[in-house]
């Protein structure tokens, strides 16, 4: 017997099973004709139409559905790949990636402004904190036009250096710094109270001009127009402008009660004070220099008659002005001290007169035409008991 090949041939004329087994008893079955190629034409490759191994590796010459990119095509066809992109293409970046990154750009930019905002918002309460009490030492006084003890403007430091410092945003607290001004007796008016930044504090304050002076003990002090005595004493009557302040002659009754920051209460006093304010009103900047340092005595001023002279004026050189009743208290028939202080002009320029000067030692303005002594015509007054000094 001949040994058996563990895997004959089969037998073609035989019939085969599934797997190309040759059933026994079977006819044998024809000869399958394989399929032939396509006749190559055009210059088409010789793998055109082959699949299996030897197909291109890119598919060429393959009927629709059977190349490499089979799967994307029936995708794209069914409505799930991107629209509009060829097999074998890339998807382009849209749909869901381009608008996360938009809302990734969107958010960090919103981020970024946030930052800078919050540390815009720590810069500006770093100042505002810094910012947020005003030392009143820091402040910037302005005290106007006229005249200024330069004592004055150290008591205003003082006091201002005395208040606790205070919130720029109340007013009610300005007010408190306005209402501590006011109780310094030379202060007239504040005004323009308001924070300045860098400054502190910015104030406009009106003093109290003095127009006459009154003595207390060895000293003077000055005295405002409605009669406030103020602060600072004077060793003499001090000069302003182009003169000097002149001296009110007061009852003996009062003198007690002259200090600094009380009103002068005194009808003679007031009188007195009247008088001062009608000639520096009045006189020119000249005369007001001729008249020099004068006592203005109108204890007397509201009994004036034609035989008293009322208000008299003491200048120097031994001079006297009789000027009747004072602008406080006039009465029908009273020649208008405007017409006086003319008068009184006049009679300061006489001396100097180039045609015929007088050195005279009386002056009576209180008529019409005024009446000039000359120096020597008339005997001196009896002296009062009280008069001024």
């Amino acid at each position: 017997m001949e040994p058996r090949s563990p895997n004959p041939a089969p037998d073609p004329g035989r019939p085969r099973g599934p797997e190309g087994v040759s059933l026994p008893g079977s006819p044998p079955l024809p000869p399958r004709a394989l399929p032939s190629a396509a006749p190559v034409t055009g210059g088409a490759p010789l793998s055109a139409g082959v699949s299996g191994p030897f197909a291109s590796p890119d598919g060429a010459g393959l009927p629709p559905g059977h190349g490499p990119n089979a799967m994307a095509e029936a995708l794209a066809a069914a409505g799930y790949g991107p629209k509009g992109a060829a097999a074998g293409e890339a998807p382009a970046t849209k749909g869901p990636t381009l608008r996360a990154a938009r809302w990734g750009a969107l958010v960090m930019l919103l981020s970024i402004g946030a930052i800078l905002w919050f540390a815009h918002l720590l810069v500006r309460d770093a100042e505002a904190a810094e910012f947020a009490q005003v030392d009143p030492r820091a402040s910037r006084v302005d005290f106007g036009p006229g005249f200024s003890d330069p004592r004055w403007e150290a008591i205003v430091a003082t006091r201002l250096a005395q208040l606790p410092p205070l919130h720029p945003e109340r007013p009610e607290e300005l007010k408190q710094v306005e209402a501590a001004l006011y109780q310094l007796p030379f202060i007239e008016r504040v005004e323009d109270a308001r924070v300045l930044w860098p400054d502190g504090l910015r104030l406009k304050v009106h003093l109290r001009q003095p127009v006459a002076c009154v003595r207390a003990g060895d000293m003077y002090l000055v005295v405002s127009a409605d009669a406030v005595i103020l602060p600072g004493p004077w060793s003499a009557p001090p000069q302003v402008g182009s003169g000097f302040l002149p001296l009110v002659a007061i009852e003996d009754t009062v003198k007690s009660e002259i200090w600094e920051g009380n009103v002068l209460d005194s009808v003679g006093g007031l009188d007195g004070v009247a008088v001062a304010i009608a000639l520096q009103r009045e006189l020119a900047p000249d005369d007001w220099a001729r008249l020099g340092r004068i006592v203005i005595d109108a204890r007397d001023a509201r009994s004036a008659s034609v035989e008293v002279p009322g208000t008299v004026l003491h200048l120097e050189l031994g001079r006297r002005i009789w000027f009747g009743r004072s602008p406080n208290a006039p009465s029908p028939g009273e020649l208008p001290y405007k017409l006086k202080c003319a008068s009184i002009a006049k009679a300061l320029r006489a001396p100097e007169s180039p045609e015929a000067p007088i050195d005279w030692e009386l002056a009576d303005v209180r008529w019409d035409v005024p009446e000039l002594l000359p120096r020597g015509g008339l005997p001196k007054p009896e002296k009062r008991s009280n008069s001024p000094r």
